[in-house]
């Protein structure tokens, strides 16, 4: 029996929501642990309401090595801020 088509992108296009909803939520945790291991909990647990918001991994990336080259958070919701505008 062969697979049509349609078949073959439902499954491809599943595939790809899939991988790209677990990139997300592993960026997502990945910058938390990064947050609160380098600043206070409590100010970092503030900012998850705003980071769950975020849908695009590459920012989502792009966020952790702000987080890992932040000297405060102060400074890290700046470049938040700034992705947020843009």
């Amino acid at each position: 029996m062969q697979e049509s088509s349609v078949y073959k992108h439902l499954v491809e296009t599943a595939g790809e929501e899939y991988y790209q909803r677990g990139a997300r939520q592993t960026a997502i945790q990945s910058l938390f642990r990064v947050l609160e291991f380098k600043f206070d909990v409590g100010a970092v647990q503030a900012l998850k309401p705003i980071l769950e918001t975020i849908y695009d991994v590459q920012l989502l990336q792009q966020l952790l090595d702000a987080a890992l080259q932040a000297q405060s958070l102060e400074a890290f919701i700046r470049t938040l801020d700034i992705n947020n505008n843009e």
